[in-house]
């Protein structure tokens, strides 16, 4: 009979647990602030994932059945890593990833992609609050929460999705006003970085650069039904504006245009290519192509059936 299979506990989720200096609080209503990590273990809430790395996803359950939904059976979803719950019964699931995924500008934007659509799959199998911005989530390790300890092995981002099954979203919802969850992260992203790139070129002092990218991101921002919190939006914007003034510079764009063009002088030219083809080419593919040639010639100047034929034969 097999063993059963490893579960998670504190001391596993607080290895797991990557932020160097995650924001932290005991009280929402006061804010939060940066502490260092055993600092913030002490804390009832805590920055779930570093800044630039998503490590876990966290959904936010408003009812007061959280455990009861996150291990229903049959499952609808793939099994929690963790869950804290209030007395209240509300309380927050989170499942760890084993690769986190980037979300800094300088990020593969399809793996981001992928983190949205199975943070809303998560929500909607669990009936999550839409409006939980995903920055700050209940410590599991406090003893402020009950915890239940799921699957110790962490997941990968494509397992969670084919664990969904139907209830993975096929796509991102287009417009701001219908973006819910880290699917609004990654439009501010996107809709900041597609404005950033071609507007780069006409800032030459970085100060007003980066308020620029701030003021638009803040401008993003706004269009959602919820609003992200301003730290998120700030360090979006940060990310973004960073990353497009050290590598679009005009001088990086000399370099990208100039190594384009040494690029196309090493590609062999077409009639280059052609030759070499015709070197390879058996004699009966050569003279096949000096008939299609001729054919084609004939045909430009109109010639007669009897001149085709001639050519032909």
């Amino acid at each position: 009979m097999p063993g059963k299979a490893a579960q998670l506990d504190a001391q596993g989720w607080t290895a797991a647990w990557s932020p160097r200096r995650p924001l932290a609080t005991d009280d929402l209503t006061r804010g939060c602030w940066r502490q260092s990590r055993p600092d913030a273990l002490a804390r009832r809430y805590l920055e779930h994932s570093p800044k630039a790395l998503l490590s876990m996803l966290v959904v936010d359950v408003d009812h007061p059945d959280t455990l009861l939904r996150a291990i229903s059976r049959p499952l609808e979803h793939p099994e929690p890593s963790w869950v804290a719950e209030g007395v209240s019964g509300r309380g927050h699931v989170g499942w760890v990833l084993s690769a986190p995924v980037c979300r800094t500008d300088a990020a593969r934007t399809a793996p981001l992609a992928l983190a949205a659509r199975v943070q809303e799959g998560l929500r909607r199998a669990l009936d999550g609050d839409a409006g939980y911005a995903g920055l700050l989530t209940k410590n599991p390790t406090h003893e402020s929460w009950h915890p239940y300890w799921g699957r110790a092995q962490p997941y990968e981002l494509r397992e969670l999705a084919e664990g969904l099954g139907t209830l993975l979203p096929r796509s991102l919802p287009k417009h701001a006003r219908e973006q819910s969850g880290l699917g609004r992260n990654h439009h501010l992203f996107e809709a900041l970085r597609t404005w950033a790139y071609p507007a780069r070129y006409r800032y030459d002092d970085r100060q007003e650069w980066e308020q620029t990218v701030t003021a638009v991101a803040i401008n993003i921002n706004t269009e959602f039904a919820v609003p992200l919190p301003q730290p998120e939006v700030g360090h979006t914007a940060q990310s973004v504006a960073r990353w497009v003034w050290r590598n679009l510079s005009r001088e990086g764009l000399v370099r990208v245009q100039t190594a384009r063009g040494l690029k196309r002088a090493a590609q062999p030219s077409a009639s280059t290519a052609r030759s070499k083809a015709g070197k390879s080419s058996t004699p009966a593919q050569t003279e096949a192509r000096r008939r299609n040639a001729a054919k084609a010639s004939l045909t430009r100047r109109k010639v007669t059936a009897e001149q085709m034929a001639e050519v032909v034969l």
